[in-house]
């Protein structure tokens, strides 16, 4: 992999294959399959009228509940400040990745980042993206089922340990990344609130064997020394420090 410098968006999202594939690969449920049947009983022709008035009604209501169903993911925020979202991991070649971070804090752990290894990628399609490196979120597991970026519904409500884990913003999970298109488009392209926490945070709050989970996070203080990110600001990296 390019250094950070070369490449600064480094985050490369990472879902485990597993038993249940094939259910990955099943396409979304389409609308053709939600139609009101009509009535066609000879003994029924007295009410069809009204019949048919109800066949029209249950099938306006059916189409309304299709077309809310794909109007892009919006993350909702709790009473407890809590937004909900979706995470995957990185970082299990022994620590290169989280090492390169676009952040440009370095190998971790270090006295600039006081999670130690438990970092996050935030998306860049993030809402919050500006200035979030060296930000911390607190995170947990939310048991649910959600879908990816192509449309693929996946189940998670098994997959938490409880608690949650403090992680530091040092890295970048990038919508447009050519050496991993597939992937990154799969995660970081906005259809959900996403993170890319390192496998250290990740096997906390999560079966590892999962590879993508539901999630809630929250923005907290950061446990200890805050150091804002080496890399400057800009608008090629709007995630840097103003300073």
């Amino acid at each position: 992999m390019a250094s950070a410098i070369a490449c600064p968006f480094s985050a490369q999202p990472v879902f485990l294959d597993r038993k249940d594939q094939d259910l990955l690969q099943q396409p979304c449920t389409s609308s053709s399959s939600l139609r009101a049947s009509p009535c066609t009983s000879a003994s029924a022709s007295a009410s069809a009228p009204a019949a048919s008035s109800s066949a029209r009604s249950l099938a306006m209501a059916l189409s309304a509940v299709v077309a809310l169903s794909s109007l892009p993911f919006r993350a909702v925020a709790d009473d407890g400040g809590w937004t909900t979202g979706r995470s995957t991991f990185y970082g299990q070649d022994g620590g290169a990745t989280i090492d390169q971070g676009s952040c440009m804090y370095g190998p971790l752990p270090n006295y600039m980042v006081s999670t130690g290894k438990d970092i996050a990628a935030l998306s860049d399609t993030a809402s919050d993206y500006a200035g979030s490196c060296g930000r911390c979120y607190e995170v947990m597991c939310n048991p649910s089922a959600f879908s990816d970026g192509y449309g693929n519904w996946i189940d998670r409500n098994g997959a938490c340990k409880g608690g949650s884990v403090i992680v530091t913003i040092t890295d970048t999970c990038p919508c447009y990344y050519p050496a991993n298109e597939y992937s990154n488009k799969r995660w970081c392209c906005g259809d959900m609130q996403h993170m890319d926490l390192s496998q250290e945070a990740f096997s906390k709050i999560a079966d590892i064997n999962q590879g993508v989970i539901g999630i809630k996070f929250r923005q907290v203080s950061c446990p200890g020394d805050s150091h804002p990110s080496p890399r400057k600001g800009s608008s090629e990296f709007p995630a840097g420090s103003s300073r």
